[in-house]
């Protein structure tokens, strides 16, 4: 009787054991990187990092790219009568203000870009993790290292890899104001760059500028024609391609 009641307890000791352990377990499997939303009040980052090629989620494979690039429309580009970007002074503000928070996680689109395409980010205290102060951005267009401070911050712009320009003229004169500030602000079209390069690159479209580096050339026009085929804006015959051309040293 004896022997029985402690081989009992020793079974229910064991058990004990085992739920503490899974307990634990779970514990350190919770990501607590980032403060908690369940009040409303936290921040949501994107997932990323953006990863190999610097390709944004939802964007084509290269065999998809070049299926959806013989569907699009091709027309010469409009006018650029109507666009303004600028939305103080009483300016047009055709694509809405700049970075809203589109995608309602309490953050601005730039920080959201920010979080999902630096490594090794720090960001500011009371913000909810929202505002990043530092970083490290693989530039996607040189393939070279930019370091990301606040202070600094022009040195890493965010680029409209389909311009805001060039689309205005491709279909999006036509838009509603609102489908506009979504395109504007959309994760799929945004991505971290250097200064440099984002003013080499301005409105121009694919058969006016291309990535310096020829290790992005493929990822760069999928982009592209995945944001041109969602939102239905049109190429020119040497847009075209010159995606065309990318798409081939994928």
């Amino acid at each position: 009787m004896n022997r029985r009641r402690r081989t009992a307890g020793g079974l229910t000791g064991l058990g004990a054991l085992v739920a503490a352990l899974v307990i634990i377990a779970v514990y350190l499997s919770v990501d607590r990187s980032q403060p908690s939303s369940s009040s409303g009040s936290g921040y949501r980052p994107p997932s990323g990092p953006v990863g190999v090629g610097h390709v944004p989620a939802g964007t084509l494979d290269p065999t998809a790219a070049a299926a959806a690039l013989a569907q699009l429309p091709v027309a010469p580009k409009s006018s650029l009568a109507g666009y303004e970007r600028d939305c103080d002074n009483g300016a047009g503000c055709v694509f809405g203000p700049a970075w809203a928070d589109v995608d309602g996680n309490g953050c601005d689109q730039r920080n959201d870009v920010l979080h999902r395409d630096l490594i090794a980010i720090a960001v500011r205290a009371g913000t909810h993790g929202c505002v990043v102060t530092s970083g490290t951005l693989h530039d996607p267009y040189t393939g070279t290292t930019v370091h990301f401070t606040k202070a600094d911050a022009g040195e890493v712009p965010i680029d409209h890899v389909v311009p805001l320009a060039a689309a205005w003229t491709q279909g999006a004169a036509r838009w509603t104001a609102q489908k506009r500030e979504q395109f504007a602000n959309d994760l799929d079209n945004l991505i971290a760059t250097d200064r440099e390069q984002n003013s080499a690159k301005g409105d121009s479209t694919a058969e006016e500028w291309v990535p310096p580096d020829p290790a992005y050339g493929c990822s760069y026009a999928t982009v592209v024609v995945t944001v041109k085929q969602e939102y239905g804006l049109t190429v020119t015959d040497a847009e075209a391609g010159a995606l065309r051309t990318l798409l081939a040293t994928c």
